[in-house]
C-alpha cells in the first residue's frame, strides 16, 4: 500500500470527511473536515513531492475584516505587541506557521499552521498527534485574537474563514 493510500485510510479512521482535490504542486492532496464535529473547519492533507516522502498537514485561517479594522485603530506600540503575542502563541515545537500578509506593522491577513512528517517516522498515532495538534495551535490563535481584538472575547469566534484554505509551493 502507498503512503496516499494508508493517509486515505487513516482518515476513515479517525473519522474526518474528506475528499481528494487537484493541485498539480503536489503528488496528490485531500481536503478535510477536522475535527469531525467541526463540519466548518478544512484543513488539508497532501503528499509532498521530492526524494524523501512525506506528508504536510496545512490549516490556514484568515482574519475578518472586523479584526483587521479593530487592528488598524490601535497605536503602533499596540500594534507590536499584537503581533509579538500572536507570534508567540503561534510558536509551539509541534508545528510550523507563518504569517500571511504585507509584514511589518500591517495586520497579517492570514496565519497559516503545518506539519510535515516524513514517511518513515509516520504511524496512524504521529498522524493522528499531528492533526490534533495543527489544530490547536490554529485554535490557541483564533483565542487570543478573539481575546485581543474583540470587545466581548467570550463570544463564539464565528468571523474567521476556513474555506479558503490553500497549501504552499512545496
Amino acid at each position: 500500500m502507498d503512503l496516499k493510500d494508508t493517509i486515505s485510510d487513516w482518515l476513515a479512521a479517525l473519522p474526518c470527511e474528506a475528499r481528494e482535490v487537484d493541485d498539480p504542486n503536489v503528488d496528490w492532496r485531500y481536503e478535510i473536515r477536522y475535527p469531525a464535529r467541526r463540519p466548518d473547519h478544512v484543513m488539508h492533507v497532501a503528499g509532498v513531492p521530492g526524494p524523501a516522502p512525506s506528508v504536510v498537514i496545512v490549516s490556514v485561517t484568515r482574519l475578518s475584516e472586523r479584526h483587521r479594522q479593530r487592528y488598524d485603530g490601535l497605536p503602533d506600540d499596540e500594534k507590536r505587541v499584537f503581533l509579538f503575542g500572536l507570534r508567540h502563541t503561534l510558536n509551539r515545537p509541534e508545528v510550523d506557521f507563518e504569517l500571511r500578509g504585507p509584514g511589518d506593522l500591517e495586520c497579517p491577513e492570514a496565519f497559516q499552521v503545518s506539519v510535515r512528517r516524513f514517511a518513515d517516522g509516520l504511524s496512524l498515532d504521529s498522524f493522528a498527534f499531528s492533526l490534533g495538534a495543527v489544530y490547536k495551535a490554529e485554535l490557541s490563535t483564533i483565542w487570543f485574537i478573539q481575546e485581543s481584538l474583540d470587545q466581548d472575547p467570550t463570544t463564539a469566534p464565528v468571523f474567521f474563514d476556513f474555506e479558503g484554505a490553500d497549501i504552499p509551493e512545496a
